[in-house]
């Protein structure tokens, strides 16, 4: 009797250690899910699924509907330069995919993911004194999936400078910085977002405190309606003439192919030419406030100082918008408003107006 007795006991405890293991794959099964609500029903799940490190964007532009529509992504200039995120025109994307079945559901999240890069090349023209610039300039911005609205965009450019002769610039300057971004959407209506971007502005000869600079911005977003959105707040730039400038404005879509972006310092007006199953074109007129501060060694003296270029631009653009995700984007305008300061005052003149080229690809 007390041999069957510890028999049975035996069998109770390893029939609870397998229910207990049934139970825990019920649970992770469970975790490895999320519900849908409303027009889906109550009851229907699907399954969580991550973005893999450098996942391909979606083959189709999204096609938007009767005026007034947004669409889901803005033009790279006025997204990445004012920060008009692109998570205020989509839906709630919470890493789910609401038609297929599961893929791959045990994949692990990575730690980086790509989100886009971006490469181009300006030019302003210029000769003898009139001061002639090339720049290129080369970033990719990173995310960071288990930190949701996280994101980190080094960046690298260097300006070839042609004259002017009359005062000592170098042959070349560069800009280096990490920005790091995050956006917070906080209910239907509003979102933020905080950005600083520590970096070294310099000739690579005067490493200094000079050639320092954090930039960075803090904007509010504010969205009115469908074919109406604002924005506010603040882009610190840190140069030594102007060191903050209020962003504020509105975006305003009067049908699904023109839109006008009335904000402060870029002004934006955009009308779509052409739209078919591989590629969207867009015509556009902006304004732009150009230049930078970058820490220099001047000349045969050898001095340190800070060298200071500043613009306005008046820009005319062909944006053209692929069904990979590809934007490329055309420019030509005219630079006036030109100005070259140093720190120490010795060199300070204005410049003549010129034109400017510019080609950006993001990718």
């Amino acid at each position: 009797m007390l041999y069957q007795s510890r028999q049975a006991v035996f069998l109770v405890i390893v029939l609870c250690f397998f229910s207990m293991g049934g139970v825990d794959d019920l649970v992770w099964a469970q975790g490895s899910s999320v519900q849908t609500g409303g027009d889906a029903g109550a009851g229907s799940s699907q399954a969580l699924q991550h973005r893999t490190i450098f996942m391909p964007r979606d083959v189709e532009i999204e096609q938007v509907s009767q005026s007034p529509q947004v669409p889901n992504v803005l033009d790279a200039d006025s997204r990445e330069a004012l920060g008009i995120p692109p998570q205020l025109l989509e839906d709630d994307q919470n890493w789910t995919d609401s038609g297929d079945d599961c893929v791959d559901c045990d994949a692990i999240v990575p730690l980086i993911s790509h989100k886009q890069g971006d490469a181009g090349v300006t030019w302003l023209p210029g000769t003898g004194d009139e001061l002639g610039i090339f720049s290129i300039n080369l970033s990719e911005t990173i995310e960071i999936p288990r930190f949701e609205g996280f994101s980190v965009t080094p960046y690298f450019g260097v300006h070839y400078l042609d004259g002017p002769i009359q005062t000592d610039l170098p042959a070349r300057v560069y800009d280096t910085s990490v920005a790091f971004r995050w956006f917070k959407k906080h209910n239907e209506k509003w979102s933020y977002e905080l950005e600083v971007a520590p970096g070294v502005y310099s000739d690579f000869k005067n490493v200094t405190s000079d050639s320092l600079r954090i930039t960075g911005k803090g904007l509010a977003y504010y969205v009115h309606s469908r074919s109406k959105q604002f924005v506010m707040g603040v882009v610190y730039l840190d140069r030594e003439n102007i060191q903050m400038l209020p962003a504020a404005g509105m975006i305003m879509w009067f049908s699904e192919g023109s839109r006008l972006e009335l904000i402060f310092p870029k002004p934006k007006f955009t009308y779509r030419i052409e739209k078919t199953e591989e590629l969207e074109r867009w015509a556009y007129v902006a304004g732009e406030f150009g230049g930078g501060s970058w820490g220099i060694r001047r000349g045969a003296t050898g001095i340190d100082d800070i060298a200071t270029y500043s613009d306005l631009r008046l820009i005319g653009g062909l944006e053209t918008k692929h069904t990979g995700g590809m934007i490329s984007k055309l420019e030509v305008g005219f630079v006036f408003n030109r100005k070259l300061e140093y720190k120490s005052d010795i060199g300070n003149y204005d410049i003549s107006p010129t034109g400017m080229m510019r080609y950006q690809l993001t990718f």
